[in-house]
């Protein structure tokens, strides 16, 4: 019985403290992509994702000669949310927008 009641605490908790994450880390991701502006340097595009505390895949190469390349920021594992995709080329950003996610 003693780990009913428990187990009924933690979901309990957990359906209270989810939203507040969620909206959290979303809002994270929003603010860091239009932070970011077309022209900024790559170098500063990730000193602001690491000042941001933001999960960042990238920058990686999309192109063979190297010049092209694209990085990806999500909110978090557990969370369908907006993405913000940004290209650039060199060393310079191009775009930064948000898509939505296809990720359940």
């Amino acid at each position: 019985m003693k780990s009913l009641v428990n187990s009924i605490q933690y979901l309990v908790a957990l359906v209270l403290i989810y939203p507040v994450y969620y909206v959290w880390q979303t809002g994270k991701v929003t603010d860091f992509c239009e932070q970011v502006d077309g022209g900024m340097t790559k170098q500063r595009m990730v000193e602001l994702g690491k000042q941001a505390s933001i999960n960042m895949i990238g920058p990686k190469d999309i192109s063979l000669e190297g010049g092209k390349w694209r990085a990806t920021v999500q909110p978090g594992k557990f969370i369908s949310a907006e993405v913000c995709i940004i290209k650039g080329s060199g060393n310079k950003v191009a775009t930064a927008r948000l898509f939505e996610s296809d990720a359940p």
